[in-house]
């Protein structure tokens, strides 16, 4: 009964939760957990949900695994701040190998802000391609060791690719651009 109503979910809001490690579980996590007794977890779509918002959570170390992206279709806002140890917002499975450069669409997401994340390594994994055509608000800030670079294409589509890790320090960059709001620093 839980998982059908949670597919009215329109906003998620969490707050200060210490021993959180994942917002989503994987399906290879979920199917483990399962096999060992626990027919709770289940893999969730979240159809309805605009809003997420995630705040000092200092465990947590990834929001979702990479194949969750499709499922949320509508997500318009999404604020990441202060969670020390998120390495990751999309975690890309270790067994999966990208072959080609994929493209994702995030088409709805207007809100994007990365605060205080002293380790985020990616937004996306390596080998991906993000689209976010209708963003108007895009903030990063204090995320030191990201390895993910963000840009503004001809059409104004913001797009977000992950690069090889490099040994030089990221320099402090402060841009605005005709997208209403776009920090990086």
């Amino acid at each position: 009964m839980m998982a059908r109503s949670l597919s009215h979910l329109k906003g998620l809001f969490i707050e200060g939760c210490e021993e959180i490690e994942r917002l989503i579980l994987a399906k290879d996590q979920v199917s483990s957990s399962s096999s060992n007794g626990d027919t709770s977890l289940q893999p969730m779509s979240f159809p309805n949900l605009t809003e997420i918002v995630v705040i000092d959570c200092k465990n947590l170390s990834s929001l979702f695994p990479f194949g969750f992206a499709p499922v949320l279709p509508k997500l318009e806002r999404l604020i990441v701040e202060r969670n020390s140890k998120l390495e990751q917002v999309f975690e890309l499975e270790e067994k999966a190998e990208v072959v080609a450069e994929e493209e994702m669409k995030f088409d709805k997401l207007l809100n994007l802000s990365l605060e205080e994340l002293p380790g985020l390594i990616h937004f996306c994994p390596k080998g991906y391609h993000f689209v976010f055509p209708e963003m108007t608000q895009l903030k990063v800030r204090d995320c030191p060791k990201l390895t993910t670079v963000f840009f503004i294409d001809s059409q104004k589509f913001i797009h977000c690719k992950t690069k090889v890790p490099q040994l030089v320090e990221q320099e402090a960059v402060e841009e605005s651009t005709t997208v209403s709001n776009v920090i990086f620093n």
